[in-house]
């Protein structure tokens, strides 16, 4: 996110304050773009109406709070970074804020330093964010990849147990994915493949070292009805 914008909804009925904020903020960090609202329903529909990367928002406001408006906003958007500023800080405050969901809590304060700990507060919330975003997308697409590849797919954990596998090994093995999870990688070789197996997959484990090529082994598999059936393999970790 270097050089991404980071667009930010500023709620705080004091306008006086929220203009210094973003003066500071933008002195901080130029990627900074924000929005000020003084009423918790006017920030609302501005975050319903555009994209936003972070809210920042005060505790006490005339007929509401930061921790309410935290919770309404927790109802719609459960992962969009939250940080209450408030110039009224206690442990109660931060408890509920917790308990609501918050992301960061920043007491407001005087100087500089105040505004760069609340600009590195936004950015590390922000760039944490999308992260976990751009990571659930890598994880929704390698989803559709495995369920739906022509080949079989088996993921094994480091004790050579099968973690999941996808539907096309059941034309290849005989066995439904359901049936394979939880069980040993070696109930799918004949007797005289399972020590090698583990000798090479330990020894892999302890020093890195790879025994083979990994882009394309053939080997036999054994299929549920007890019959042998020739595989080409491609590992990867």
């Amino acid at each position: 996110m270097t050089n991404e914008n980071i667009h930010v909804l500023y709620l705080d009925d004091n306008t006086r304050f929220s203009n210094v904020t973003e003066t500071f903020l933008n002195d901080v960090d130029d990627r900074f773009r924000l929005h000020s609202e003084t009423d918790p329903t006017a920030g609302f529909e501005y975050l319903r109406a555009n994209d936003v990367d972070c809210v920042v928002s005060d505790q006490d406001m005339p007929g509401s709070t930061g921790i309410e408006f935290l919770e309404k906003v927790r109802q719609q958007y459960p992962d969009l970074p939250f940080i209450l500023y408030t110039g009224r800080g206690s442990e109660d405050i931060a408890s509920k804020a917790i308990s609501a969901g918050v992301t960061d809590y920043v007491q407001k304060g005087s100087g500089n330093h105040n505004y760069e700990l609340l600009a590195n507060r936004v950015s590390n919330a922000v760039k944490q964010a999308r992260i976990q975003r751009e990571a659930e997308r890598t994880r929704t697409q390698m989803r559709v990849i495995f369920e739906n590849a022509n080949d079989a797919v088996i993921i094994i954990d480091a004790s050579s147990t099968i973690q999941s596998a996808n539907p096309a090994v059941e034309s290849a093995v005989g066995y439904a994915p359901d049936e394979l999870v939880g069980e040993s990688l070696t109930m799918l070789m004949p007797n005289r493949l399972e020590k090698p197996h583990v000798e090479a997959f330990n020894r892999y484990l302890e020093t890195g070292e790879q025994g083979m090529d990994w882009q394309s082994v053939d080997l036999v598999a054994l299929h549920r009805d007890g019959r042998e059936v020739p595989i080409s393999i491609s590992f990867s970790e």
